[in-house]
């Protein structure tokens, strides 16, 4: 994936309390390319991938919209990576709950200290807003209607053991993915969205909708 700058020069005002430009300028010298080798070994032993990248802010604002998050939303990143996502659409939707679940000690430590800075603001329509540091596949997130995952770099295994554990979540679970899932039982693609991303422009971001979930399917064998 591209090193290129995520946000580039805009003719925003920066001090315009716009949330793409609030955003802009507090993340103006913050990048999560450069991991220690005890962080990227941390990531290799969990079978994720450490490459980093972005979806863009105005991409981000077009999710938001796509999805029309609202009251009864609670929206997980999971490999949240400097929480650039997590706070847009905290700022953007009136959802229940805006969580970022990061592996990453230095990136999460970048999005915990922005979330105090955005919080400064006083500008947050999320009723809740937070960080977690620690890894997507064990955290708890059993009141997630939405899921999104930067997952360009996930090995195929990977996704399919993610898409196992999704699939453990109650039906109608939207999980946004810039990578297509392979065909399984439990999800169901319903949209695929042209977005730009850090490293490409107008990349495929899959929308799929947890149709049959996995506990059901068990309860259906036995």
């Amino acid at each position: 994936m591209s090193t290129t700058r995520p946000y580039p020069p805009s003719n925003e005002d920066p001090t315009d309390h716009h949330p793409r430009a609030l955003l802009r300028r507090l993340y103006r010298d913050e990048f999560g390319y450069d991991l220690s080798p005890a962080e990227d070994a941390r990531v290799a032993a969990t079978l994720a991938s450490s490459t980093y990248g972005e979806l863009m802010p105005a991409a981000t604002d077009h999710l938001v919209e796509q999805l029309g998050l609202g009251p009864g939303d609670v929206f997980y990143d999971l490999g949240s990576g400097l929480g650039k996502v997590v706070l847009q659409v905290a700022l953007r939707a009136p959802v229940r709950r805006c969580i970022g679940i990061e592996l990453v000690r230095s990136r999460h430590r970048v999005a915990q200290r922005i979330l105090g800075k955005v919080r400064a603001q006083a500008q947050l329509r999320a009723a809740e807003c937070g960080f977690r540091l620690g890894d997507m596949m064990r955290a708890r997130i059993s009141d997630a209607t939405v899921v999104y995952t930067c997952s360009t770099a996930f090995s195929t295994k990977f996704m399919n053991l993610l898409a196992e554990r999704l699939a453990r979540l109650p039906p109608g679970l939207r999980w946004v993915s810039t990578q297509d899932i392979d065909d399984n039982p439990w999800f169901r693609l319903e949209r695929v969205l042209r977005l730009d991303m850090s490293w490409r422009r107008r990349s495929k971001v899959h929308v799929y909708r947890l149709a049959n979930p996995a506990l059901r399917c068990r309860r259906r064998a036995t």
